[in-house]
Order: structure tokens, then sequence, then C-alpha cells
């Protein structure tokens, strides 16, 4: 390999490295305001819940491992969308980006169907090409799992976590 080449991959390496950054930097802006006006038009009342009265919740319900998760993410319970974060209990999906959009993949396979969903499925095709094979898994888990997005988890949370959980397969 001669020095042009070597001068070229490296160009080229760092080209595609900056790219994946910006898709990252716009791709969560877009999802940090597509959420807020998602929230506008969402049905349904608060929970008027924090993550602190979570916490208070017995160790081994929902409500506690929702207060549990929201604080080791440094989050509050977005209102009328507290369900969200209860998704990514049940499935196992982390909060990155990748995992957010195979996550709305998992969802859409299970059966929920919203323009959000549809919206990061659709930016999940067309700037994570490089996913496919774990959004198309995504999918095929949530095909094969038992449907989860209608159910109302604020009934739910002093239920214990083991019996929530059992629900997904």
């Amino acid at each position: 390999m001669n020095i042009t080449s070597s001068i070229f991959l490296s160009i080229c390496f760092e080209f595609q490295s900056t790219l994946k950054t910006l898709r990252e930097i716009i791709i969560g802006y877009s999802f940090s305001l597509s959420s807020k006006v998602y929230v506008l038009f969402k049905k349904g009342s608060s929970w008027q819940v924090t993550t602190s009265s979570l916490l208070s919740y017995p160790k081994n319900t929902l409500g506690y491992h929702l207060g549990c998760f929201l604080l080791q993410h440094k989050f509050e319970p977005q209102p009328r969308c507290e369900d969200h974060d209860i998704f990514h209990l049940l499935t196992g999906y982390a909060i990155d980006t990748t995992s957010e959009i195979a996550m709305q993949f998992w969802l859409w396979g299970n059966g929920k169907r919203s323009f959000f969903v549809a919206l990061a499925i659709l930016a999940g095709t067309v700037f994570y090409p490089d996913q496919y094979g774990t959004f198309k898994q995504a999918f095929q888990e949530g095909k094969q799992s038992m449907p989860i997005h209608h159910i109302d988890y604020k009934q739910h949370l002093y239920s214990p976590i083991s019996i929530v959980t059992s629900i997904k397969y």
C-alpha cells in the first residue's frame, strides 16, 4: 500500500465518522423536536408521577423499576407519554438513537400504529442503512411477541415486575 492510498483511506474513514456523528446529531434533534410535538396530539391524561415518587413504590413493582430506569438515565416522565419508557423496560432496548429506532420497529411489528412510530421507522430506513439487520430482527421479534402497546400501564404500576415483563413473549 502506498502513501497516497493510505492518506485516501484515512480521509474516507474520517469523512465516514463525521457523517455518522452528524447523523446522530440530526436524528437526535429531530426525535427531541418530534416528541414535543407528539405530546400535543397524544390523547389521555398525564399520570402525575415523578421519578422520585416511582422510587417509593415497593422494590418488586413496575413502578419502582420504571423509577430506576428514569433515574439511571436522568429522565423525568414525559406527561402523556409515560408508557414509552415502560416499552424500553419490557423490550430491553437502550436509549441510544439506533436502539430507539429498533424499538420503534419492534413496536410496529407488535401492532402499534402511530405517526411517531412510522416517522421513526422512516428515519431509520433512510439514515441507518447499516442497521437494517437490527431493525428487521426487532420487527420480527415484535411480531412474535404478545401485543403490549394497548395496555394501561398506569394500572399496573403496583404490579410485580415479573408479571408485567412476562407479557413480552
